[in-house]
């Protein structure tokens, strides 16, 4: 897989270029491809609206400056990367400057897409997890309205899809100046358990068997046998040792579930289970 690093901030140095750096060291370890975008290197121009305020952004979903600026080549690397870490500073209460010109246009391009009849014409956003980190410098304020910047907008692309684990936002992680050390740790895992649902083997089908058993079916044809009986004795499975209950099993997106919040997730259920 890809990951594609995006960085808001003009720095080299710093808060918010200290998580850039461990974004970068998270993929190394993981030994995936990533690829860091620093946007303050670009000369990215600002959406001009042309005509009446749409351009052939509207039906080409590119930018008639993109070519010259790298706004459009830039949109290339978003379409070959499976899955996103946007990285900001907090300016008055919004993401960069540098953050907010690429997004305005990015939107612009594949947001646009929900009306194009042409099938292949897809946002790169649908059906790709993002993580966002915001940094203030001092003392947290304007994170929460930072946040919801990049909410709207990865929204309006198609980035608000289901299973959450693999679509929208997956983490938000925001960074202040006495919590950056164990963000730092946070965001490392938080791109390792993303990296970790881009790579599983997604559900097929699951079905109850006698004495507590699952019968579970990943992609690949690949069949398993997870057995439930050591789970009954937690409160929280506790009704499943009626059978009628347990017979009673489906799949919600990651997870095996019974009934919402009595469910066990792909991770264990993978590790956990006997290939047949």
């Amino acid at each position: 897989m890809k990951l594609l690093i995006i960085s808001g901030t003009p720095k080299t140095d710093g808060i918010t270029y200290s998580f850039v750096k461990t974004a970068e060291e998270a993929a190394a370890e993981l030994n995936i491809n990533s690829e860091t975008i620093r946007l303050s290197s670009m000369n990215i121009t600002k959406c001009k609206m042309c005509n009446d305020g749409w351009g052939i952004c509207f039906r080409e979903h590119r930018c008639i400056f993109g070519d010259k600026d790298g706004f459009n080549d830039l949109q290339k690397k978003m379409l070959e990367a499976d899955a996103y870490v946007y990285i900001t500073p907090v300016y008055w209460g919004e993401i960069s400057e540098e953050l907010k010109i690429f997004v305005d246009k990015l939107r612009r391009c594949q947001a646009t897409k929900q009306w194009d009849s042409r099938p292949e014409e897809v946002s790169f956003h649908r059906d790709k997890p993002s993580i966002v980190v915001a940094a203030a410098g001092g003392g947290g304020g304007g994170i929460i309205s930072t946040f919801a910047d990049m909410e709207r907008a990865i929204t309006q692309m198609s980035g608000d899809g289901w299973p959450r684990e693999t679509a929208g936002i997956f983490d938000w992680i925001a960074v202040n100046r006495w919590n950056q050390h164990y963000k730092r740790d946070t965001l490392r895992e938080a791109i390792t358990k993303m990296v970790y649902y881009q790579i599983i083997p997604k559900f097929v089908s699951v079905k109850a068997l006698p004495d507590y058993k699952l019968h579970l079916e990943f992609e690949g044809n690949d069949i398993r046998i997870f057995d439930m009986t050591p789970y009954l004795e937690m409160t929280k499975y506790a009704e499943l040792k009626d059978v009628e209950r347990f017979n009673h099993v489906n799949i919600t997106g990651f997870y095996v579930e019974w009934r919402p919040l009595v469910d066990i997730g792909t991770e264990v259920l993978y590790k956990g289970s006997v290939p047949v």
